[in-house]
């Protein structure tokens, strides 16, 4: 054993020294429990005592009652340090020891301290002892410093020191700022100490806009600089007399000489006086007593308010007026407005604009503010629909204007341009509109205004042929609504209701309510043309581009479908055709409005005349046979009754997890599961409650509206809505053999077999047992599904057979399915393709989240049974 010695006392010494500041700051603990213990009572009477002075409770008591309470406060306080000095031991290193080692299991301090009994003699117990030892070592090593554990609930079941704590801490926020002087006078005093505070007393308030906290003066040394915005309120009031106090300030008056400013006494027994800032200067005060007080006062100024453009008047396609700006102000903008008044020097008279207009008022717009309220800088822009005003489209001197709380304004400099107005690139909208403006500018125009509209009016077959008789029938109202007055002026009523009507009129004429599709491209041909002769900005030119390509679209499906009736209309010679790609189109279609918005005009009308070219010579070759059209409706239906089968088996998932988390829920409330009573309260859970006339328990009626997306849904509601779809799937199904769509047998005994599902489905349900039913719906769906897969097959091969009928020449079948741009049209003639289109990346990244979102799903034991096999059900399907 003399191989395995081991030196004990340097052991012990090296875990000794390892817990040297452990073992201090534990001695510090208990000395910091011992204090407590011993002297909270006087800590807490020390508090006590110093609220008092604090508040100034002795000023009011006569001289011999304050010394004899303070007297017995000063013995109070004397016993009560002696009691805590005399029971007071400080903490030894023992005790420190003691206090660790029982944090510890083993006591391994106490072990490193003892000594080998018996055996001292034997190698083999030596041995035995020292790694003993050792592991003691170990275990004090991984010790903490014990924390102080102040326990006085015990000692003080009042709480006197939380008391005493609360009134001190009020003492000091609101107590006298002199309490030691405050305790002399009442210690030597003859009598009740009148004055409570100090003898003057002063605030200085900036204004509420500012933000800025205010100031009191009694903390301010004098000779300070304050520095106060403009507008500020000082308020000085003096108590007691006032006789002997003298004021004077120079930040009030016109000049730079002091002035003294006379402090009166009121009815509340102090004199009080207030003071605005207007300037900088200086204030001193001279109170009845104390010493004197003084400052110098710098004034910050309040800035003007700022306002500028931050970019040109523009205006939207609509009309409306758009006016981007920015404002800023020191302490925030509090309102702003627009004036627009008629720059009359600057308008050209001529035709209708030649007479003096008549008065009106200028227009007047509010600027836009945040809705934060932080108006110190910010940008925004004003949106404002002039269109039909009747200054649209004239000179106007625009004004805009912002003010800041003291009322200090900024303006913009004025500008003058036209009004902006809805622009007609139609030319009689131009004219309609126009002829309301000059009603508008002067009612005497009301002869000129008649000869014009007539005159547009005199052939209607031919001008309004593509602008629709409904513009003209208004025009024409308003005609006789003007003769009506047989060369009287109109009246204002008149005026207006007649400047009512044009303007609708001037609105159909330009974006017009066409049913043709050939009318509605030419329009939009026209506006675009006139466009580009008088310019357009970039969103009126996407606005129009955009029409553009909705009505090629239109004239496009209209084509299809004239070919589809018309069996009569034959197609041209393979060799005098040429197909045009729908990219292809919208590339040329891109390149007008590229060039449109570089300014390169010629270009695009070129362009723009070899479009309109194209699209009159457009022809559609011959559409397929009824047939197809019967099977792609018979499809989609069959498609909307899977999707909502779909719908109702989510509803049936979300009812069947609720009642499974309801059923868990309450297992877990019960006191005692293994019990009787809790054994049968879970078996009766589903079976032992009144069922109601839905199939609902009372469980399931407190769980209507809580989740899914059909609140309050009941096992009754689900049956219903699935009664609903098994009758909509059977009447299909009789139509499919009134319309004669072809599917085979495999057709009618896949719905067959999804009605009966249905059927089953709808039994669950009543009866509430949704596992069941969620089976029999997803049963349904799948024989659905292959009842569109044949009725797809039958459809694909009656295509198939189709096109080897009318395939002579190669080629010749596939030129008869295409549309003007080439694409391959479908079974009932429309522009479109039965193709599989390949899925996009995006729908192939939408596919793998919710598949791994499942098996995520799947792999979590801890869900319901249910659930789980749910989950594997769509794994293995898909």
């Amino acid at each position: 054993m003399a191989d395995y010695e081991i030196d004990v006392k340097k052991l012990t010494r090296k875990a000794m020294r390892a817990l040297t500041w452990r073992l201090r700051l534990t001695r510090g603990s208990l000395a910091v429990e011992r204090v407590m213990t011993q002297f909270w009572l006087l800590i807490t009477w020390t508090l006590a005592l110093l609220a008092i002075v604090r508040l100034g409770l002795l000023i009011d008591m006569p001289q011999a009652v304050a010394i004899a309470v303070f007297a017995v406060g000063a013995l109070v306080w004397l016993w009560l340090f002696a009691r805590g000095i005399r029971r007071f031991r400080w903490p030894t290193v023992l005790d420190a020891k003691a206090r660790l080692d029982a944090d510890i299991p083993g006591r391994p301090l106490q072990a490193l301290d003892d000594s080998l009994a018996i055996g001292s003699a034997d190698a083999g117990a030596r041995y035995l002892w020292a790694r003993h030892l050792q592991k003691m070592a170990d275990l004090a090593r991984g010790s903490q410093a014990a924390r102080p554990h102040v326990r006085l609930a015990r000692r003080d079941p009042w709480a006197l020191r939380l008391i005493a704590v609360f009134v001190f801490g009020g003492a000091v926020l609101f107590g006298r700022s002199d309490p030691v002087q405050s305790l002399v006078q009442s210690l030597t005093a003859d009598g009740p100490i009148v004055a409570t505070g100090p003898s003057w007393e002063g605030w200085a308030e900036p204004p509420a806009y500012t933000g800025k906290p205010a100031v009191y003066l009694n903390d301010i040394a004098k000779g300070d600089t304050l520095e106060l915005p403009e507008g500020t309120r000082i308020t000085l009031r003096i108590y007691g007399a006032t006789e002997g106090a003298t004021l004077s300030e120079t930040v009030t008056g016109g000049t730079d000489r002091d002035g003294n400013v006379a402090i009166e006494a009121g009815e509340n027994g102090f004199g009080e006086t207030t003071l605005e800032v207007v300037k900088s200067g200086s204030l001193s005060l001279v109170p009845p007593q104390g010493p004197d007080a003084g400052w110098d006062i710098a004034m910050i100024a309040d800035e003007d308010p700022q306002v500028a453009l931050t970019g040109e008047i523009t205006r939207t396609v609509q009309g409306a007026l758009q006016m981007p700006f920015e404002a800023r102000d020191d302490y925030g903008v509090e309102g702003g407005s627009v004036k627009i008044e008629l720059a009359l020097d600057a308008v050209d008279r001529r035709y209708g604009l030649t007479l003096d207009p008549e008065p009106r008022d200028m227009v007047s717009l509010d600027l836009p503010l945040p809705f934060t309220r932080k108006t110190a800088a910010f940008e925004e822009t004003l949106v404002e629909d002039l269109a039909e005003h009747p200054w649209a489209g004239l000179p106007v001197r625009i004004v805009m204007t912002v003010v800041d709380e003291l009322g200090q304004t900024g303006t913009v400099v004025p500008e003058i341009g036209p009004m902006p107005g809805k622009r007609f690139f139609d030319t009689m909208a131009a004219a309609v509109a126009e002829q309301r403006r000059d009603l508008l500018w002067n009612r005497e125009n009301a002869k000129r205004i008649t000869m014009v509209l007539k005159a547009i009016t005199y052939q209607p077959e031919v001008a309004f042929e593509r602008r629709g008789q409904k513009a003209y029938l208004i025009i024409r109202t308003a005609l006789r609504r003007m003769e009506y007055n047989a060369g009287a002026p109109l009246t204002d009523s008149v005026r207006d209701e007649v400047a009512e009507m044009l303007w609708k009129a001037a609105l159909l004429i330009e974006d017009g309510d066409l049913a043709d599709a050939r009318e509605r491209l030419k329009r939009a041909q026209e506006r675009l043309s006139e466009a580009m002769k008088n310019g357009a900005t970039q969103d009126e030119i996407q606005q129009l581009m955009d029409e553009l390509r909705q009505a090629t679209n239109e004239y496009m499906r209209q084509l299809a479908e004239e070919q589809r009736n018309d069996s009569d209309q034959q197609q041209a010679e393979n060799g005098q055709t040429r197909e045009m790609s729908q990219d292809q189109l919208q590339q040329l279609m891109d390149r007008i409005q590229e060039l449109m918005e570089q300014g390169r005009m010629d270009e695009a009308q070129a362009l723009m005349e070899q479009l309109q070219q194209m699209m009159e010579n457009m022809r559609v070759t011959e559409s397929q046979n009824g047939q197809g059209g019967q099977n792609q409706q018979a499809m989609e239906g069959l498609g909307d009754t899977l999707r909502e089968q779909q719908d109702l088996a989510d509803d049936t998932y979300r009812d069947l997890q609720e009642q499974f988390d309801q059923n868990r829920q309450q297992q877990n409330e019960s006191p005692d599961p293994q019990l009787p009573d809790g054994n049968q309260q879970g078996e009766n859970q589903g079976e032992g409650q009144p069922q109601d006339r839905d199939g609902q328990g009372q469980s399931q009626q407190q769980r209507q509206g809580q989740g899914g997306q059909s609140p309050g849904m009941t096992p009754g509601q689900l049956a219903d809505r699935q009664q609903a779809l098994r009758q909509m799937l059977e009447q299909q199904r009789q139509g499919f053999d009134q319309n004669g769509v072809q599917g085979g047998e495999e057709l009618s005994e896949s719905l067959n077999e999804a009605e009966r599902q249905m059927g089953e489905a709808e039994r669950n349900l009543q009866e509430g047992n949704s596992a069941d039913a969620l089976n029999n719906q997803a049963d349904a769906m799948e024989s659905l599904r292959e009842g569109m897969r044949r009725l797809g097959e039958a459809q694909r091969q009656a295509q198939s057979d189709q096109s080897g009928q009318q395939g002579t020449e190669p080629g010749q079948g596939e030129d008869d399915a295409r549309d003007p741009l080439g694409r391959p049209l479908s079974e009932t003639g429309r522009i479109g393709t039965n193709e599989r289109l390949v899925p996009t990346e995006e729908q192939y990244r939408r596919s793998r989240e919710v598949m791994d979102e499942i098996r995520k799903r799947s792999g979590d034991r801890t869900r319901p049974s249910l659930e789980l096999e749910y989950l594997k059900r769509l794994l293995d399907r898909f």
